[in-house]
């Protein structure tokens, strides 16, 4: 499934659930650290609902071509939250939080599978946009699955995820000089990361897929045994811009 047409329908069934997730990630940060007594998310409007003011653009867009991205940070103050446990628990916060929303999205699917009939085992999204409920149940896999997959990219160790902060937040005393100098060359850093996750996958089409063996994978794992058991779905996958010209 490749082309222009291809790429468009991947993003707009994968959307909605995305952008949901990273409103949640956030979220889930702020009320973290409000919890542990940090009153910086409330007095610059963290706790909101509004995509604007919880998306980067420039994160979105990652996103869309390049299968990961990143919301907006909530603004946290520090001296609010002494000792690497409350510290962590706030990091934390942000990938759990997408576990609870592919649940979400899971537990409206069971639903809708029980009353509508629809057969899910071996269900193609492509093959059903035809009707509302073939859509509707689309939406739902994708909202499952970019949650699940964002967990699991969110608690990757590079500069700006939650992965390297709980990473530098547990062993920065020990390894100052080796996290600065990653922070410093951080766009370098991310060049080589996207550079490792696209080129491969490409050159081998597909054969060879580190990020799409570790979403996917763990998305038809939990699906297959917890969410429908003995069913795996077909989905879609990440965004990828050469899906467009492929």
């Amino acid at each position: 499934m490749n082309g222009p047409g291809a790429y468009a329908e991947v993003i707009a069934f994968t959307l909605p659930g995305m952008v949901i997730g990273l409103l949640f990630h956030e979220l889930a940060h702020a009320g973290v650290a409000l919890r542990l007594g940090d009153p910086t998310p409330r007095r610059r409007h963290g706790m909101s609902l509004d995509p604007r003011r919880q998306l980067d653009a420039v994160g979105v867009a990652a996103l869309l071509v390049a299968g990961f991205g990143w919301a907006r940070p909530v603004p946290l103050n520090s001296p609010y939250l002494e000792g690497r446990a409350r510290r962590a628990l706030v990091i934390a916060a942000g990938p759990l939080s997408h576990l609870l929303v592919a649940a979400v999205f899971a537990a409206t699917l069971r639903i809708e599978l029980a009353t509508s009939g629809l057969d899910i085992d071996g269900f193609v999204t492509t093959a059903q946009t035809g009707s509302a409920q073939g859509i509707f149940t689309g939406l739902l896999l994708q909202g499952f699955f970019i949650n699940v997959a964002l967990c699991i990219y969110s608690l990757v160790p590079l500069p700006g995820l939650d992965g390297y902060a709980l990473l530098r937040n547990l062993v920065f005393p020990r390894a100052a000089a080796l996290f600065l100098h990653l922070e410093q060359w951080r766009w370098g850093v991310y060049l080589v990361a996207l550079l490792a996750v696209v080129l491969p996958a490409e050159i081998s089409r597909g054969g060879i897929n580190p990020l799409g063996a570790a979403t996917v994978g763990a998305a038809s794992t939990l699906f297959s045994h917890a969410v429908v058991p003995g069913v795996t779905p077909i989905f879609l996958g990440l965004p990828n811009i050469f899906m467009a010209f492929s």
